[in-house]
């Protein structure tokens, strides 16, 4: 994770906030709650260290689909050098 990365919650982890019925443990749901999409990695991550390991706690969030980052981008595709035409002479 990147110092600057922004952690934000998907319209999932909206819902789980709001409805307590979707059996998130408590430290889960306190971390989820603490995640507000402006603060950067650097400074979350003290915020969260009062719940227990934060790296751990947004990869458990991530994982159910209740967190997203600005970092998580689609694969960026591979592009190979244009071959040189051999001319014949």
């Amino acid at each position: 994770m990147f110092d600057v990365e922004i952690f934000y919650k998907t319209e999932l982890g909206r819902l789980a906030v709001g409805d307590r019925s979707y059996g998130l443990h408590q430290r889960l749901r306190a971390a989820l709650i603490l995640i507000d999409g402006k603060t950067p990695w650097l400074k979350l991550r003290a915020m969260l260290a009062q719940l227990g390991d934060p790296d751990s706690l947004v990869q458990q969030l991530t994982e159910l689909g209740l967190l997203e980052s600005d970092h998580s981008l689609p694969a960026m595709p591979i592009f190979q050098p244009a071959r040189e035409h051999a001319t014949a002479h």
